[in-house]
């Protein structure tokens, strides 16, 4: 297998492989197709829109330290804590929900368990100004990134299988970025 480890642990891994069960030699013969198909397939360029979106959209989910324009949401709502307002909806279940003011709007989202550490998520962006457009969403865990989204033209969204332990939640569309502090734990 053609790699990037020095020669002694290339040498080691070889010969492992060399003798390894049938498993292994499944898994190798495997990359090794993936390898070849890989290559014989032509590269194609992406629209130039395309490429600047997508390196921006990375840029700022990985490295929003990058960028001062950054805001915090204000947590309005959360059925933990007893902080119903009139016509605020709860879960009956053992799910989360959650409301926040921001420079983007109110966002709202709810959290209901789907196994062991994981909950899906469902929500919805209403923005302030101007029409709706496809916000990107980035769910993250002490810093790193864990799911990512996008909304819907009308500002909808789902994630599923978001682990438990994510912390916060980066909301951007253009130039606004919002910070929101997350707690996906149930009751």
């Amino acid at each position: 297998m053609e790699g990037r480890l020095v020669a002694e642990r290339a040498d080691a891994v070889t010969a492992y492989v060399a003798t390894a069960d049938a498993g292994t030699t499944e898994t190798v013969q495997w990359i090794r197709d993936f390898v070849e198909d890989a290559r014989s397939m032509p590269l194609q360029q992406p629209p130039t829109e395309l490429s600047e979106r997508l390196r921006d959209v990375f840029v700022g989910l990985h490295n929003p330290e990058l960028s001062n324009d950054w805001s915090d949401a204000s947590l309005l709502y959360d059925t933990r804590m007893g902080m119903a307002a009139a016509g605020v909806r709860s879960l009956d279940d053992d799910g989360v929900h959650l409301a926040f003011e921001s420079e983007l709007g109110r966002f709202v989202l709810d959290a209901t368990n789907s196994g062991e550490g994981m909950v899906d998520v469902q929500g919805l962006v209403v923005v302030e100004r101007g029409e709706p457009t496809g916000i990107d969403l980035a769910f993250l865990q002490a810093g790193s990134l864990r799911r990512a989204a996008r909304t819907t033209a009308d500002g909808r969204f789902e994630v599923r299988g978001v682990p438990t332990e994510v912390d916060e939640l980066w909301l951007s569309s253009g130039t606004t970025r919002v910070r929101a502090v997350l707690d996906l734990q149930g009751p």
